[in-house]
C-alpha cells in the first residue's frame, strides 16, 4: 500500500537510513501508546460526560471526530521516519475511519446486542491492523499485531465499563475513556513498534543486498 508512502522503498528514497530514529522497546512503545491516547480518549469521552453532543449516533461520530483530529499527532511521536507526521496522521486517520465504520455496522446493525461491541471492535481492528502493515510493507505478524491490539483493547475498554458501573455519572464517563484510550493506545502502541521493525528490517536487508 503505497498510499502514505511508508513502504520501505519510499522511504529509502526520500531519506538515508542512517537519518531514521532509533526504535522504542516495545514496552516503551505501549506505556507511550497508553499514556497519549489515554489523555485523547478521555477528551473525546467528555463529549458524553458532559452532554456536549446530543443524539447517540450524533455523539459517536463526534467522539469519532476526536479520536480522528488527535490521535495520529499524539501518536506520531512514536513514528522513525523524519518528516513523516502528515502521513503518519493520515494513516491513523483512514485505518480509524474504517474501524468506527466496521464497529458502527455491528452495533447498529445488532440493536446494541449480541457483544455488538465486542464484535465491531475485532473486525475494526483488524482492518486497522491490516492496513497498518500494508503501509509499513510489514509481511508477517499480522496475527500476533491482531492479537495484541485486540486484547488490550478490550481489556482497556471493558475496565472502563466497570469503573463506569461502579463510579457511574460525570466520573465515571471519563474514567471509561481513560480507561479505553489506555489499553487501545498500548496495543496500538505495540501494532506500531511491530510494523516499524519490520519497515527498518526490509531496509537494511535491501542495503545488505545492495
Amino acid at each position: 500500500m503505497k498510499l502514505f508512502g511508508l513502504t520501505p522503498e519510499q522511504v529509502q528514497q526520500r531519506t538515508n537510513p542512517s537519518n531514521l530514529a532509533p526504535i522504542k522497546p516495545m514496552a516503551l512503545s505501549m506505556l507511550f501508546g497508553a499514556l497519549s491516547l489515554g489523555i485523547v480518549s478521555t477528551l473525546a469521552y467528555s463529549l458524553w460526560a458532559f452532554r456536549l453532543v446530543r443524539g447517540e449516533a450524533l455523539l459517536f461520530s463526534a467522539i469519532a471526530v476526536v479520536y480522528l483530529g488527535l490521535s495520529g499527532l499524539a501518536l506520531g511521536r512514536l513514528s522513525i521516519i523524519p518528516g513523516s507526521l502528515s502521513r503518519f496522521m493520515g494513516l491513523f486517520a483512514f485505518s480509524f475511519l474504517l474501524y468506527a465504520i466496521a464497529w458502527c455496522a455491528f452495533w447498529f446493525g445488532l440493536g446494541g446486542q449480541y457483544h455488538a461491541d465486542l464484535f465491531g471492535s475485532a473486525a475494526g481492528l483488524l482492518l486497522m491492523a491490516l492496513i497498518f502493515h500494508k503501509a509499513f510493507g510489514a509481511n508477517a505478524g499480522l496475527i500476533a499485531s491482531f492479537s495484541i491490539l485486540f486484547a488490550f483493547h478490550t481489556l482497556g475498554y471493558y475496565a472502563g465499563e466497570i469503573c463506569y458501573a461502579e463510579v457511574g455519572r460525570r466520573a465515571g464517563r471519563l474514567l471509561w475513556g481513560a480507561c479505553h484510550g489506555f489499553g487501545f493506545g498500548a496495543g496500538l502502541g505495540a501494532l506500531i513498534h511491530i510494523c516499524q521493525s519490520q519497515l527498518l528490517d526490509n531496509i537494511l536487508k535491501t542495503n545488505t543486498e545492495n
